[in-house]
């Protein structure tokens, strides 16, 4: 059994994050009536897919069978700036910031479209994604994952939450005025 749990182990948050995440889907989506129900459903899926990618982004281990502890970092940009003075370049660094960025805004759009009617929309998408992100990187740094928690991620995951729900504001403004512009004609 130790030997199960030390293989797969790592496996068990993803798996309880994207059960919770279909249960809430599925539960939702048979309160909804009427013809509008399955378009209800997509941001509900869409969002579902991405948090369960996430989490196998974020949360499987980088190392093979014997998975040790990961580092920690709580000082902001600190990675980013031992890179510039020490080694020259950005490269790097600018990689890792970026994806983390590019990471979080398919979540907070999907959200956001979810969530559409609410008020304050890009507010509560962030903090959405700000929790969510605070979760995997509280993750990383209890379960032995070999992953590195950093303050670094968590800033940039909460920026990509940012401009989700910014981008879909826009798509919303564009759809509204595209709608509007057609039934005037």
């Amino acid at each position: 059994m130790k030997e199960l749990w030390s293989a797969f182990g790592w496996v068990l948050p993803i798996i309880m994050v994207v059960t919770i995440s279909l249960i809430f889907a599925v539960s939702f989506w048979k309160k909804r009536k009427g013809k509008g129900r399955w378009m209800n459903l997509l941001p509900v899926l869409f969002t579902c897919i991405t948090i369960g990618a996430i989490c196998l982004i974020t949360l499987t281990p980088l190392t093979g069978g014997n998975v040790s502890e990961g580092s920690v970092n709580f000082d902001p940009f600190s990675n980013l700036k031992l890179n510039l003075i020490y080694r020259n370049h950005l490269d790097v660094p600018i990689r890792n910031l970026m994806a983390n960025i590019l990471l979080f805004i398919p979540l907070t759009f999907f959200i956001a479209w979810w969530m559409r009617r609410s008020k304050q929309i890009i507010l509560m998408v962030t903090f959405i994604g700000a929790l969510f992100s605070f979760g995997i990187e509280f993750a990383q740094y209890y379960l032995p994952l070999g992953r590195a928690t950093d303050i670094d991620d968590w800033i940039m995951n909460t920026f990509g939450s940012f401009i989700g729900g910014l981008l879909f504001v826009f798509a919303r403004l564009i759809y509204n005025l595209l709608r509007i512009n057609k039934k005037i004609n």
